[in-house]
């Protein structure tokens, strides 16, 4: 039996990527795997092609019968797998020659966690060369995921077993989101971590689903924070939900007046005092986060709305950092006014 499963889904690919894909991971330092490839565009014939001019005896090649989507397929590959540690790997994108060994010896070094990820550079069309690094800590990444997945989905190695026992599988309604639902699910029962060095490199392109996809993947961020609220005891009216979707996570919003700012305060203000009386995630660590959406709602204030926040973050109790860029805004804002 293999120690790590590489588990790697192919949806018309292009040739060049592929090869790349699949010869960073034969080129791996780290040797006792199996690396199943499974093709969810079985017409896609030139696919099957390129992968069998590969000799070597760790492949295992699958194809589904029609094609089932990404989250359906990284299902049917964690039946097929058989390490103790799976280790997942986009088909376009390129392993660090030492991430397996790296992963692995964490997670034997590490029992108390049950899913890492790795920093990470970007590449390709757009964004290239940007260096990634998401928090290492079990309480921060844990108080983040309401807020945005901390953790990068092609990045990640995890304990089979952990997943085998407590049935986690991936979300099959979900395009986009599937990962972070898979890393709340693995929260509940494991700690999660990221490692602080670089061992992936992510490729950037138009054709990406995060690119093509935003109206459905703010339906599912949506339904995401249904299922975090409902799960922590939190009740939100609809005009509240509707803030926190619309504002509070949602990264190119347009705050233009004080009153909506106002409403993101008493919404982050509300779930953040429910988890100090019910902790779901680590407190002071959730709080941290709560201030910090807080200070950059506060910025695109001022950006698209000319709004000063200095009365509104003299009186909320959230943790607010003293941001020198915010303060000098504000300042600016009430001599001008």
């Amino acid at each position: 039996m293999p120690k790590v499963s590489v588990i790697m889904p192919i949806y018309n690919t292009k040739d060049e990527y592929l090869r790349q894909a699949i010869k960073s991971i034969l080129e791996q330092s780290y040797k006792d795997y199996e690396f199943i490839i499974l093709n969810d565009s079985p017409v896609n014939v030139c696919l099957k092609e390129i992968v069998s001019t590969y000799q070597d005896s760790r492949i295992k090649y699958f194809e589904n019968e029609q094609t089932l989507g990404v989250a359906k397929s990284y299902n049917r590959l964690l039946d097929l797998a058989k390490g103790e540690f799976i280790a997942v790997m986009n088909h376009d994108d390129i392993s660090h020659p030492q991430r397996l060994e790296k992963q692995v010896a964490y997670l034997e070094n590490h029992p108390e966690v049950g899913l890492v990820g790795t920093a990470y550079k970007k590449f390709g069309e757009i964004n290239r060369f940007k260096t990634i690094e998401n928090p290492k800590d079990d309480a921060e990444i844990r108080a983040l995921l309401l807020f945005k997945s901390s953790i990068h989905h092609p990045t990640t190695m995890y304990r089979r077993q952990l997943v085998e026992e407590h049935h986690i599988r991936y979300k099959e309604e979900y395009v986009s989101l599937n990962d972070r639902k898979f890393y709340y699910d693995i929260g509940q029962y494991a700690k999660l971590a990221n490692m602080s060095e670089v061992l992936y490199r992510y490729r950037f392109h138009k054709n990406m689903v995060s690119k093509q996809k935003k109206p459905e993947i703010f339906a599912e961020q949506c339904d995401f924070h249904a299922h975090w609220f409902e799960h922590a005891g939190i009740e939100l009216t609809a005009e509240e939900k509707e803030i926190f979707d619309k504002y509070v996570t949602k990264g190119k919003c347009h705050i233009s007046n004080i009153e909506t700012l106002e409403k993101i305060e008493q919404v982050l203000s509300k779930i953040n005092e429910a988890n100090q009386q019910h902790p779901l995630v680590p407190v002071k660590e959730f709080s941290e986060v709560c201030g910090r959406y807080l200070v950059k709602r506060c910025l695109n204030a001022i950006v698209f709305g000319g709004v000063n926040s200095s009365k509104l973050l003299k009186k909320t109790e959230l943790p607010v950092e003293n941001n020198l860029l915010l303060k000098t805004c504000n300042l600016a804002l009430h001599w001008r006014g």
